[in-house]
């Protein structure tokens, strides 16, 4: 037995020493390499990882093939697992590969403002498996990231030049003139409002009762939402003062 096996286990301790030095060193150029590349600090440590068990996995079915053990079983055990494994967490492992992908290729990033579906906020952080925004109100929205990658978002990066648009139904015989007026002197006590930016006013839809008009004014990402509040504020006061009336009842057809 000591002739039949000795000469396998020499081998197999060899190759398991050896394989172990040759994985540390691996590792470690990977983990350089994906820094080198500039891959995400939350992702980094898991590629790494992900590649050293890999690597291990590898190295003890060869140590065991070299002494003389089946492993037929062990793969068919493992795929086995794998298989109930990923049938189990289905949901938890598309989000999980839905934040890899904003993780590599970073759509949007921390304190841009982003809106998904009925829900907006700023990005406060980005994690595996879910994206928290938070409201201007401190509230904190936890979305799975599977459902950022499969819908449509509206992103707002930071220190970026947009518009905070407001639409709104005034009567239909409001003076044109005195709508413009009253948006140019609302915008002026916007505080966040950039200075020698046109002011946007559109005519989007008219009926017998009322007219739709749209306004904007240009600011920054990180300010959008202060800017729509205070917008708002101001529309109210200036078209008070020139007796500006909203539309009583929302229109339901446009011509």
């Amino acid at each position: 037995m000591a002739w039949i096996y000795g000469p396998k286990t020499f081998a197999a301790f060899a190759i398991l020493f050896g394989g172990l030095w040759l994985i540390r060193r691996l590792s470690s150029g990977f983990d350089h390499f994906l820094q080198a590349r500039r891959v995400d600090e939350g992702l980094r440590p898991f590629f790494t990882s992900l590649a050293d068990t890999g690597m291990k996995i590898a190295l003890i079915l060869m140590v065991a093939s070299t002494i003389g053990i089946a492993t037929t079983s062990f793969i068919a055990i493992f795929s086995a697992i794998a298989f109930s494994v990923g049938l189990a967490l289905q949901g938890s492992l598309g989000n999980f590969a839905s934040g890899v992908l904003i993780l590599l290729f970073r759509p949007f990033k921390v304190g841009d403002y982003l809106s998904v579906a009925d829900k907006a906020g700023k990005v406060t952080e980005i994690q595996i498996f879910s994206t928290i925004l938070t409201t201007a109100t401190g509230k904190k929205i936890i979305i799975p990231n599977g459902k950022i990658t499969e819908a449509p978002i509206e992103k707002i990066a930071e220190h970026s030049e947009v518009q905070a648009e407001i639409t709104l139904l005034l009567q239909a015989n409001s003076s044109l003139e005195k709508v413009q007026l009253a948006v140019q002197e609302a915008v002026t006590r916007c505080p966040h409002a950039l200075p020698g930016r046109n002011i946007d006013i559109k005519v989007a839809g008219i009926t017998r009762d009322d007219m739709k008009t749209s306004m904007a004014v240009w600011t920054l990402g990180q300010h959008y939402e202060d800017t729509l509040n205070h917008f708002y504020e101001a529309l109210r006061d200036s078209f008070a003062t020139a007796g500006i009336e909203l539309a009583k009842e929302r229109r339901k057809d446009v011509v």
